[in-house]
């Protein structure tokens, strides 16, 4: 299995997420050719990971297409789901993330990086 994750294809955003709540959320994929804005195609794709790690680069949460917990879908769309059990799990901070898509014929190819705000929820 590859190892190194070249991340010079990765668009780097940052993601905020609440603690103590449920978590279902579409993010739609788009990019610009020219002047044209084109959704993103995950058919080729068969499958998805969203690493979480804290500053000693120790994992504190991962979302997979192999766990049901992201979800590739048609229009450039992919869903996110964990519990609020789940999402209670990682203490309220920031932390770093890595999205990775693959395939048979790509083990891995980098999609988005960023930073990981878990907001503590008092709701």
């Amino acid at each position: 299995m590859e190892k190194n994750l070249d991340l010079s294809y990765a668009a780097e955003y940052d993601l905020y997420f609440d603690k103590n709540k449920t978590l279902d959320v579409l993010v739609s994929c788009t990019y610009f050719s020219g002047c044209t804005e084109y959704s993103y195609d995950f058919t080729v794709w068969s499958a998805a990971t969203i690493t979480i790690k804290n500053d000693a680069g120790i994992t504190v949460q991962t979302f997979s297409t192999s766990d049901g917990s992201i979800e590739l879908q048609v229009g450039g769309v992919f869903r996110l789901l964990k519990t609020a059990a789940q999402m209670n799990v990682v203490r309220s901070g920031c932390y770093n993330y890595d999205m990775y898509l693959s395939s048979a014929t790509f083990p891995k190819r980098a999609f988005l990086t960023g930073k990981v705000i878990y907001n503590e929820d008092y709701s």
